[in-house]
């Protein structure tokens, strides 16, 4: 009987160490060149509402997983007789914060980590950006996967680190008589192709086990009432 317990609890914590050495789940946003944009006039114009909108970040390193928020300071989208046209916001990058940290100390330090020259640079890049204007019906095929079942691809320019790339990623989105509300299911963004080069094993071949995962899992929630 121990000799059984002592197997079901290597399978078990061996278990648990693959779980931690895997990228954060979803489907990795598709990266370019940054595209053109169009800009629309503000009679189509539709403030975010803050209160009932949200990002939350996951990354993952051999050792586990972090995860957090992190706020808009400006956001809108633009409608034109019940069809999205396209959006435009501004993201606070030292709002972020993590959750899964409960000493004080040992969260700052992480926090610090994230705005330094190591990751998000905050000092030189305070706000990063999303841009979009093209609105993608999405193919019904590829849904399966999905707990939030897209009705559209959104591809758009988003700039991080002073760096833009083009990017596009799966949404739902709703629209009625009150306004917009949109969310997506999780995807990915490789950090490496905004220049947040910490820890990776893609650009340092000599980490050995102390990397982090290039990919960030993205999850958003968006309403204007």
């Amino acid at each position: 009987m121990r000799t059984k317990f002592l197997i079901i609890s290597l399978v078990g914590l061996t278990t648990l160490l693959a779980s931690c050495m895997q990228n954060p789940q979803g489907e990795k946003a598709k990266t370019g060149e940054a595209t053109k944009v169009e800009v629309f006039s503000t009679e189509y114009k539709q403030d975010v509402d803050f209160n009932n909108s949200s990002i939350e970040w996951l990354g993952t390193k051999p050792t586990g997983t972090h995860n957090g928020t992190i706020s808009l300071k400006q956001g809108a989208v633009y409608i034109k007789d019940g069809k999205l046209l396209g959006g435009k916001f501004v993201i606070d990058m030292n709002s972020i914060n993590v959750l899964d940290i409960e000493d004080p100390e040992m969260n700052q330090n992480l926090l610090n980590h994230l705005k330094s020259v190591d990751f998000f640079m905050v000092d030189s890049f305070p706000t990063a950006s999303f841009e979009f204007s093209n609105i993608i019906p999405f193919d019904s095929n590829n849904e399966t996967a999905y707990e939030v079942k897209p009705t559209h691809e959104i591809e758009g320019n988003l700039t991080l680190r002073g760096t833009t790339k083009k990017i596009s990623f799966p949404a739902y989105i709703e629209i009625t008589d009150k306004g917009l509300k949109a969310s997506t299911p999780q995807f990915l963004i490789n950090r490496t192709n905004w220049n947040v080069n910490y820890g990776s094993k893609s650009i340092f071949s000599n980490l050995k086990d102390n990397f982090v995962h290039d990919e960030i899992g993205i999850t958003i929630k968006l309403s204007t009432y």
